[in-house]
Protein backbone atom coordinates (compact mmCIF):
# COMPACT_ATOMS: atom_id res chain seq x y z
CA UNK A 1 0.00 0.00 0.00
CA UNK A 2 1.14 3.45 -1.04
CA UNK A 3 1.95 6.29 1.89
CA UNK A 4 -0.32 8.47 2.79
CA UNK A 5 0.66 12.09 2.02
CA UNK A 6 0.66 13.62 4.98
CA UNK A 7 1.98 17.97 5.93
CA UNK A 8 5.24 17.81 8.77
CA UNK A 9 6.29 21.16 10.04
CA UNK A 10 7.97 22.92 12.65
CA UNK A 11 5.86 26.24 13.55
CA UNK A 12 5.41 28.54 15.99
CA UNK A 13 2.37 28.30 18.49
CA UNK A 14 0.74 31.62 18.03
CA UNK A 15 -2.23 30.16 20.69
CA UNK A 16 0.58 30.30 23.57
CA UNK A 17 2.77 33.10 24.00
CA UNK A 18 5.31 32.93 27.28
CA UNK A 19 5.22 36.03 29.46
CA UNK A 20 8.53 36.83 27.87
CA UNK A 21 6.61 37.45 24.58
CA UNK A 22 8.41 34.22 23.40
CA UNK A 23 6.09 31.50 21.50
CA UNK A 24 6.66 27.29 21.30
CA UNK A 25 8.24 26.13 18.79
CA UNK A 26 5.10 22.78 17.60
CA UNK A 27 5.61 20.29 15.77
CA UNK A 28 2.63 20.55 13.52
CA UNK A 29 1.25 17.10 11.70
CA UNK A 30 -1.69 18.01 9.06
CA UNK A 31 -3.64 14.93 7.51
CA UNK A 32 -6.89 15.03 5.35
CA UNK A 33 -7.59 18.73 7.07
CA UNK A 34 -7.23 17.42 10.36
CA UNK A 35 -3.94 19.37 12.49
CA UNK A 36 -1.90 18.27 15.44
CA UNK A 37 0.68 20.09 17.49
CA UNK A 38 3.43 18.25 19.20
CA UNK A 39 6.16 20.14 21.63
CA UNK A 40 9.73 20.44 20.48
CA UNK A 41 10.77 21.30 24.06
CA UNK A 42 12.23 24.86 21.88
CA UNK A 43 10.79 28.73 21.77
CA UNK A 44 11.63 31.69 19.64
CA UNK A 45 10.27 35.28 19.74
CA UNK A 46 9.00 36.92 16.39
CA UNK A 47 12.03 37.93 15.11
CA UNK A 48 14.07 35.10 16.18
CA UNK A 49 11.98 32.81 14.22
CA UNK A 50 12.17 34.98 11.10
CA UNK A 51 16.25 34.33 11.66
CA UNK A 52 15.97 31.14 12.06
CA UNK A 53 14.29 30.45 8.71
CA UNK A 54 16.81 32.85 6.93
CA UNK A 55 20.49 31.71 5.85
CA UNK A 56 21.41 34.25 8.45
CA UNK A 57 21.06 32.11 11.73
CA UNK A 58 24.01 31.54 14.05
CA UNK A 59 24.80 30.46 17.20
CA UNK A 60 21.77 29.41 19.35
CA UNK A 61 19.41 30.00 16.91
CA UNK A 62 21.94 28.34 14.23
CA UNK A 63 21.44 24.96 16.91
CA UNK A 64 17.49 25.45 17.15
CA UNK A 65 17.05 25.59 13.46
CA UNK A 66 19.09 22.34 13.00
CA UNK A 67 17.31 20.77 15.75
CA UNK A 68 14.03 21.59 14.36
CA UNK A 69 15.33 20.06 10.72
CA UNK A 70 16.24 16.95 11.95
CA UNK A 71 12.54 16.76 13.96
CA UNK A 72 10.71 17.14 10.96
CA UNK A 73 12.82 14.59 8.86
CA UNK A 74 12.98 11.94 12.18
CA UNK A 75 8.65 12.63 11.74
CA UNK A 76 8.65 12.30 8.16
CA UNK A 77 10.30 8.97 8.19
CA UNK A 78 8.30 7.99 11.18
CA UNK A 79 5.02 9.18 9.06
CA UNK A 80 6.41 7.31 5.64
CA UNK A 81 6.46 4.19 7.67
CA UNK A 82 2.90 4.32 8.88
CA UNK A 83 0.11 2.61 6.48
CA UNK A 84 -2.35 3.45 6.72
CA UNK A 85 -1.74 6.76 8.63
CA UNK A 86 -3.09 7.69 11.99
CA UNK A 87 -2.17 9.86 14.67
CA UNK A 88 -2.41 7.68 17.12
CA UNK A 89 -0.26 5.93 15.58
CA UNK A 90 2.06 8.18 14.43
CA UNK A 91 2.40 9.19 18.55
CA UNK A 92 3.15 5.58 19.74
CA UNK A 93 5.63 5.19 17.09
CA UNK A 94 7.14 8.87 17.13
CA UNK A 95 7.34 10.05 21.16
CA UNK A 96 9.87 6.48 21.84
CA UNK A 97 12.16 8.16 19.99
CA UNK A 98 14.68 11.04 20.46
CA UNK A 99 11.96 14.57 20.68
CA UNK A 100 10.98 13.74 24.08
CA UNK A 101 14.87 14.09 25.29
CA UNK A 102 15.70 17.16 23.07
CA UNK A 103 15.22 19.06 26.10
CA UNK A 104 14.42 18.94 29.86
CA UNK A 105 10.79 20.72 29.02
CA UNK A 106 10.16 17.97 26.45
CA UNK A 107 10.92 15.39 28.26
CA UNK A 108 8.49 16.85 30.34
CA UNK A 109 5.62 17.73 28.18
CA UNK A 110 5.85 13.67 26.75
CA UNK A 111 5.34 12.34 29.87
CA UNK A 112 2.34 14.81 31.50
CA UNK A 113 0.91 13.60 28.31
CA UNK A 114 0.88 10.08 29.09
CA UNK A 115 -0.90 11.15 32.27
CA UNK A 116 -3.47 12.97 31.15
CA UNK A 117 -4.23 9.85 28.76
CA UNK A 118 -4.19 8.28 32.01
CA UNK A 119 -6.38 10.40 33.62
CA UNK A 120 -3.70 11.04 36.16
CA UNK A 121 -4.51 14.84 36.20
CA UNK A 122 -3.32 15.14 39.58
CA UNK A 123 -0.44 13.70 39.01
CA UNK A 124 0.34 16.07 35.52
CA UNK A 125 -0.37 18.77 37.64
CA UNK A 126 2.42 18.04 40.08
CA UNK A 127 4.81 17.89 37.23
CA UNK A 128 3.64 20.85 35.28
CA UNK A 129 3.95 22.58 38.72
CA UNK A 130 7.46 21.39 38.90
CA UNK A 131 8.83 22.03 35.74
CA UNK A 132 7.30 25.57 35.64
CA UNK A 133 9.52 26.11 39.04
CA UNK A 134 12.72 24.98 37.85
CA UNK A 135 12.04 26.67 34.28
CA UNK A 136 11.55 29.99 36.61
CA UNK A 137 15.12 29.25 38.29
CA UNK A 138 16.56 28.70 34.84
CA UNK A 139 15.20 29.01 31.27
CA UNK A 140 15.94 26.67 28.39
CA UNK A 141 17.02 24.03 30.56
CA UNK A 142 19.08 21.18 29.04
CA UNK A 143 19.65 17.52 30.58
CA UNK A 144 23.42 18.46 30.97
CA UNK A 145 22.58 21.05 33.17
CA UNK A 146 20.85 19.00 36.29
CA UNK A 147 24.04 18.46 38.13
CA UNK A 148 24.41 17.99 41.82
CA UNK A 149 25.59 21.79 41.92
CA UNK A 150 22.41 22.54 40.17
CA UNK A 151 20.61 20.95 42.39
CA UNK A 152 21.94 22.31 45.74
CA UNK A 153 21.49 25.89 43.89
CA UNK A 154 18.15 25.49 43.35
CA UNK A 155 17.85 24.11 46.74
CA UNK A 156 18.58 27.62 48.29
CA UNK A 157 16.90 29.61 45.67
CA UNK A 158 13.69 28.27 47.03
CA UNK A 159 14.20 28.15 50.47
CA UNK A 160 15.56 32.33 49.60
CA UNK A 161 11.87 32.70 48.07
CA UNK A 162 10.53 31.35 51.87
CA UNK A 163 9.84 28.31 50.29
CA UNK A 164 9.81 24.88 52.33
CA UNK A 165 12.37 22.29 52.15
CA UNK A 166 9.26 19.86 51.84
CA UNK A 167 8.63 21.35 48.70
CA UNK A 168 11.54 21.53 47.22
CA UNK A 169 11.17 17.86 47.65
CA UNK A 170 8.12 17.92 45.81
CA UNK A 171 9.31 19.56 43.27
CA UNK A 172 12.35 17.80 42.60
CA UNK A 173 11.23 14.17 42.69
CA UNK A 174 9.11 14.20 39.01
CA UNK A 175 12.58 15.78 37.88
CA UNK A 176 14.36 13.02 39.71
CA UNK A 177 11.90 10.19 37.78
CA UNK A 178 12.57 11.88 34.07
CA UNK A 179 15.94 11.50 35.26
CA UNK A 180 15.98 7.96 35.92
CA UNK A 181 13.78 7.74 32.35
CA UNK A 182 16.96 9.84 30.68
CA UNK A 183 19.57 7.51 32.31
CA UNK A 184 17.15 4.09 31.18
CA UNK A 185 17.06 5.36 27.54
CA UNK A 186 20.96 6.12 27.21
CA UNK A 187 20.28 10.00 27.10
CA UNK A 188 22.36 10.61 29.77
CA UNK A 189 25.16 8.28 31.56
CA UNK A 190 25.37 7.07 35.00
CA UNK A 191 28.13 9.01 36.00
CA UNK A 192 26.21 11.72 34.96
CA UNK A 193 23.07 11.22 36.91
CA UNK A 194 22.72 13.34 39.77
CA UNK A 195 20.94 11.94 42.77
CA UNK A 196 21.61 9.45 45.09
CA UNK A 197 24.23 8.58 47.60
CA UNK A 198 27.52 11.12 47.43
CA UNK A 199 25.30 12.79 45.11
CA UNK A 200 22.04 14.95 45.20
CA UNK A 201 20.21 13.38 48.06
CA UNK A 202 16.46 14.32 47.83
CA UNK A 203 15.29 16.37 51.03
CA UNK A 204 12.48 15.41 53.09
CA UNK A 205 11.84 17.07 55.32
CA UNK A 206 10.36 16.66 58.52
CA UNK A 207 6.43 16.17 58.31
CA UNK A 208 4.68 16.38 61.45
CA UNK A 209 1.89 14.46 61.22
CA UNK A 210 -0.92 16.70 62.19
CA UNK A 211 -4.04 14.98 65.05
CA UNK A 212 -6.21 16.08 67.01
CA UNK A 213 -6.89 14.39 70.17
CA UNK A 214 -9.96 12.71 71.16
CA UNK A 215 -11.50 15.52 73.30
CA UNK A 216 -10.71 17.74 70.55
CA UNK A 217 -13.09 15.49 68.04
CA UNK A 218 -15.55 15.70 70.82
CA UNK A 219 -15.64 19.44 70.59
CA UNK A 220 -16.49 18.88 66.84
CA UNK A 221 -18.78 16.54 66.75
CA UNK A 222 -20.86 18.65 69.26
CA UNK A 223 -20.73 21.93 68.01
CA UNK A 224 -23.99 23.20 67.09
CA UNK A 225 -24.10 24.40 63.05
CA UNK A 226 -27.19 25.93 61.55
CA UNK A 227 -28.72 23.11 59.16
CA UNK A 228 -28.13 23.28 55.75
CA UNK A 229 -25.29 25.77 55.89
CA UNK A 230 -21.88 26.38 54.07
CA UNK A 231 -20.67 25.08 57.97
CA UNK A 232 -22.78 22.58 58.88
CA UNK A 233 -22.09 20.65 55.30
CA UNK A 234 -17.87 20.86 55.74
CA UNK A 235 -18.30 19.84 59.76
CA UNK A 236 -20.24 16.97 58.24
CA UNK A 237 -18.34 16.22 55.56
CA UNK A 238 -14.86 16.31 57.78
CA UNK A 239 -16.63 14.02 60.60
CA UNK A 240 -17.39 11.55 57.71
CA UNK A 241 -13.61 11.51 56.44
CA UNK A 242 -12.81 11.06 60.16
CA UNK A 243 -14.99 8.01 61.01
CA UNK A 244 -14.54 6.34 57.19
CA UNK A 245 -10.83 5.32 58.18
CA UNK A 246 -9.60 8.71 57.29
CA UNK A 247 -11.39 8.51 53.76
CA UNK A 248 -9.92 11.31 52.00
CA UNK A 249 -12.22 13.26 49.45
CA UNK A 250 -11.49 12.26 46.22
CA UNK A 251 -12.46 8.92 47.41
CA UNK A 252 -15.72 10.17 49.16
CA UNK A 253 -16.37 12.28 45.96
CA UNK A 254 -15.98 8.86 44.18
CA UNK A 255 -18.53 6.50 46.46
CA UNK A 256 -21.26 5.00 44.48
CA UNK A 257 -24.36 3.76 46.23
CA UNK A 258 -23.55 0.14 45.08
CA UNK A 259 -20.38 0.60 47.21
CA UNK A 260 -22.12 1.17 50.09
CA UNK A 261 -23.65 -2.06 52.22
CA UNK A 262 -25.98 -2.42 55.67
CA UNK A 263 -23.56 -2.83 57.99
CA UNK A 264 -20.62 -1.29 56.05
CA UNK A 265 -18.83 0.62 53.14
CA UNK A 266 -16.48 -0.75 50.80
CA UNK A 267 -14.41 0.95 48.48
CA UNK A 268 -11.23 0.78 46.63
CA UNK A 269 -8.44 3.91 47.08
CA UNK A 270 -8.43 5.93 43.85
CA UNK A 271 -4.76 6.74 44.37
CA UNK A 272 -3.73 3.58 44.07
CA UNK A 273 -6.38 1.85 41.67
CA UNK A 274 -3.45 1.60 38.86
CA UNK A 275 -0.61 0.50 40.91
CA UNK A 276 -2.59 -2.62 42.07
CA UNK A 277 -4.88 -3.78 39.43
CA UNK A 278 -3.70 -7.19 39.69
CA UNK A 279 -3.93 -7.15 43.54
CA UNK A 280 -6.17 -4.90 44.69
CA UNK A 281 -7.02 -3.36 47.83
CA UNK A 282 -10.52 -3.44 49.34
CA UNK A 283 -11.03 -0.79 52.25
CA UNK A 284 -13.77 -1.73 54.97
CA UNK A 285 -15.50 1.33 56.82
CA UNK A 286 -17.74 0.33 59.50
CA UNK A 287 -21.10 2.11 59.98
CA UNK A 288 -22.32 3.81 62.39
CA UNK A 289 -25.48 5.93 63.13
CA UNK A 290 -22.88 9.44 62.66
CA UNK A 291 -22.01 8.30 58.99
CA UNK A 292 -25.69 7.07 58.32
CA UNK A 293 -26.47 10.50 59.09
CA UNK A 294 -24.30 11.97 56.93
CA UNK A 295 -25.52 9.79 54.09
CA UNK A 296 -28.92 10.51 54.76
CA UNK A 297 -28.82 14.39 54.95
CA UNK A 298 -26.33 14.91 51.83
CA UNK A 299 -26.66 11.80 49.70
CA UNK A 300 -28.05 12.34 46.32
CA UNK A 301 -31.82 11.21 46.95
CA UNK A 302 -33.53 11.96 43.20
CA UNK A 303 -31.71 8.33 42.08
CA UNK A 304 -31.38 5.34 44.16
CA UNK A 305 -29.66 3.15 41.41
CA UNK A 306 -27.09 1.30 42.20
CA UNK A 307 -24.04 2.77 40.25
CA UNK A 308 -24.15 6.29 40.93
CA UNK A 309 -22.30 8.59 42.97
CA UNK A 310 -23.38 8.59 46.62
CA UNK A 311 -22.73 12.51 46.86
CA UNK A 312 -23.87 15.61 44.60
CA UNK A 313 -19.86 16.44 44.52
CA UNK A 314 -19.27 15.54 41.00
CA UNK A 315 -21.68 14.00 37.92
CA UNK A 316 -21.11 11.24 35.56
CA UNK A 317 -21.14 13.85 33.11
CA UNK A 318 -17.99 15.83 33.76
CA UNK A 319 -15.06 15.62 31.81
CA UNK A 320 -12.01 13.86 34.16
CA UNK A 321 -10.37 17.56 34.31
CA UNK A 322 -13.72 18.72 35.35
CA UNK A 323 -14.09 16.09 37.85
CA UNK A 324 -10.45 16.90 39.46
CA UNK A 325 -11.60 21.16 39.70
CA UNK A 326 -15.02 19.82 41.80
CA UNK A 327 -13.16 17.82 44.16
CA UNK A 328 -10.25 20.00 44.53
CA UNK A 329 -12.98 23.14 44.93
CA UNK A 330 -14.58 20.93 47.34
CA UNK A 331 -11.38 20.23 49.46
CA UNK A 332 -11.02 23.97 49.64
CA UNK A 333 -14.76 24.39 50.20
CA UNK A 334 -14.41 21.89 53.43
CA UNK A 335 -10.80 23.59 54.47
CA UNK A 336 -12.33 26.79 54.41
CA UNK A 337 -14.87 26.35 56.75
CA UNK A 338 -13.37 23.88 58.84
CA UNK A 339 -10.16 26.60 59.54
CA UNK A 340 -12.37 29.17 61.20
CA UNK A 341 -14.04 26.81 63.53
CA UNK A 342 -10.49 25.25 64.36
CA UNK A 343 -9.62 28.81 65.57
CA UNK A 344 -12.86 29.12 67.11
CA UNK A 345 -12.13 26.10 69.48
CA UNK A 346 -8.74 27.19 70.24
CA UNK A 347 -6.88 24.20 68.57
CA UNK A 348 -3.40 24.98 67.40
CA UNK A 349 -3.15 23.19 64.35
CA UNK A 350 -5.03 24.12 61.15
CA UNK A 351 -8.43 22.49 60.96
CA UNK A 352 -7.94 20.72 57.58
CA UNK A 353 -9.20 17.03 55.86
CA UNK A 354 -5.67 15.87 56.15
CA UNK A 355 -6.10 16.83 59.97
CA UNK A 356 -9.00 14.12 59.64
CA UNK A 357 -7.13 11.35 58.54
CA UNK A 358 -4.30 11.25 60.85
CA UNK A 359 -6.40 12.41 63.67
CA UNK A 360 -8.66 8.56 62.67
CA UNK A 361 -5.39 6.71 62.32
CA UNK A 362 -3.72 8.30 65.66
CA UNK A 363 -7.15 7.95 68.25
CA UNK A 364 -6.96 4.41 66.52
CA UNK A 365 -3.47 3.72 67.72
CA UNK A 366 -3.97 5.37 70.90
CA UNK A 367 -7.14 2.79 71.78
CA UNK A 368 -4.57 -0.31 72.01
CA UNK A 369 -5.20 -1.32 68.21
CA UNK A 370 -2.44 -2.80 66.13
CA UNK A 371 -0.34 -0.86 63.45
CA UNK A 372 -1.00 -3.63 61.20
CA UNK A 373 -4.57 -2.62 61.65
CA UNK A 374 -3.70 0.72 59.59
CA UNK A 375 -2.36 -1.29 56.42
CA UNK A 376 -5.96 -2.41 55.88
CA UNK A 377 -7.81 0.11 57.36
CA UNK A 378 -6.27 3.49 55.72
CA UNK A 379 -5.08 1.50 52.35
CA UNK A 380 -1.09 1.61 53.07
CA UNK A 381 0.55 -1.13 51.00
CA UNK A 382 3.06 -1.52 54.40
CA UNK A 383 2.92 -1.05 58.01
CA UNK A 384 6.35 1.09 57.86
CA UNK A 385 4.18 3.76 56.09
CA UNK A 386 1.60 2.90 58.29
CA UNK A 387 3.86 3.96 60.98
CA UNK A 388 4.86 7.64 59.57
CA UNK A 389 1.52 8.79 59.53
CA UNK A 390 -2.76 0.10 61.04
CA UNK A 391 -2.87 -8.61 57.12
CA UNK A 392 -6.44 -9.59 57.83
CA UNK A 393 -8.44 -8.31 60.61
CA UNK A 394 -11.94 -9.76 61.37
CA UNK A 395 -14.92 -7.13 61.23
CA UNK A 396 -15.85 -7.69 64.53
CA UNK A 397 -12.03 -7.11 65.58
CA UNK A 398 -12.23 -3.77 63.52
CA UNK A 399 -15.28 -2.77 64.73
CA UNK A 400 -14.29 -3.03 69.15
CA UNK A 401 -11.78 -0.47 67.68
CA UNK A 402 -13.47 1.86 66.12
CA UNK A 403 -15.58 2.20 68.78
CA UNK A 404 -12.89 4.39 70.35
CA UNK A 405 -13.06 6.98 67.23
CA UNK A 406 -16.27 8.62 69.36
CA UNK A 407 -15.61 7.15 72.76
CA UNK A 408 -15.78 10.75 74.06
CA UNK A 409 -15.77 9.63 77.70
CA UNK A 410 -12.41 7.73 77.76
CA UNK A 411 -9.60 10.44 78.11
CA UNK A 412 -5.88 9.03 75.83
CA UNK A 413 -2.67 9.48 76.29
CA UNK A 414 -1.30 12.06 74.26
Amino acid sequence: MKAEKVNISVVQDIRRMKKDSRLPLKLRITYKGNRKYYGTGYDAGIEEWAIINSADAKGGLRKIKNAIAKIELEAQECCSRIIPFSFKKFEYDFFDQKIRFETLQSAFDAYISELKKNEQLGTAKSYLDAINSLGRFKAHLKFEDITKEFLQNYERWMLGKNKSITTVGIYLRPLRTIMNIAKENGIIRSEDYPFGKRKYVLPTGRNIKKALNIQQIKQIFYHTTLAGTSLDKAKDFWIFSYLCNGMNMTDIARLRRSDVNVDTIVFEREKTKRTKRGNPTKIVVIRNEHINRVIKKWGKQSCEEKDTFLFDIIDESDSPECKRKKIEFFVHFVNDWMKPLGKELGFDLKLTTYVARHSYATILVRSGAPLALAKQTLGHASIATAESYFAGFELDEQMKYTVALTNFDVVQQA
